[in-house]
């Protein structure tokens, strides 16, 4: 590239080896009075820099080798969306962390989210039904799948929705007999014994005591 006006760009890439790729990379930018610019991204971008410019230290000039640097930007976390929702689902708000803890920047990570959901990759519905169903065969009561939900990112009115879907007062009660009936009863403190475990698992106290002395035969 030319250096007519330039700066001088170096990439230093993370050493390779275990774990490189959650390290960054560095990009220094530096002018003809010697100042630099550093700037640490993802090593996915850094390897995409040193690809559009043809080495890892080149003379090219300042404003376009930001230029550079925001397209290989976008393009890494374009890809490391689509490397995401190719594996499983997410909500809109995990996902943003997932990129955001990669390295990416927030307004970068906001338009790729925002495609995303508007694509239909992303759907907080379908994630939240999704996950209400799996954790409600796994044992989980309404509480405890709506608290997860909400820490993930999803509305509560949305978190709510899904439960009542997938997970709702109709089977909570069979649920709830289900996982208290395999508990060993030892004719010591019983009852408050399994309603203690079913309040941990996420059912309502009113209902975790009710299950617990049909159990316990109280």
């Amino acid at each position: 590239m030319s250096a007519c006006g330039a700066a001088r760009v170096e990439v230093s890439l993370p050493a390779s080896g275990r774990g490189a790729s959650a390290r960054p990379a560095r990009v220094s930018l530096v002018g003809e009075d010697g100042s630099v610019e550093e700037l640490l991204v993802p090593a996915q971008v850094g390897r995409r820099l040193v690809s559009s410019l043809g080495g890892s230290r080149v003379a090219c000039p300042a404003d376009r080798a930001r230029e550079l640097v925001r397209s290989a930007t976008e393009a890494g976390a374009r890809e490391r969306v689509e490397s995401l929702v190719g594996r499983r689902d997410y909500c809109a708000a995990e996902l943003s962390r997932k990129l955001l803890d990669s390295g990416y920047p927030r307004d970068v990570v906001d338009e790729r989210v925002g495609r995303a959901v508007a694509a239909g990759l992303v759907d907080d519905a379908r994630y939240a039904r999704s996950f209400a169903r799996s954790k409600a065969a796994a044992g989980w009561g309404r509480s405890r799948i709506e608290r997860e939900l909400e820490l993930r990112g999803v509305s509560r009115e949305v978190a709510s929705e899904a439960v009542d879907d997938e997970a709702g007062d109709a089977g909570e009660r069979e649920r709830a007999l289900s996982l208290a009936a395999r508990r060993p009863l030892t004719g010591r403190n019983d009852v408050q014994r399994i309603a203690r475990f079913l309040c941990g698992r996420g059912f309502a106290p009113g209902l975790a005591f009710d299950v617990a002395r049909e159990v316990a035969g109280d």
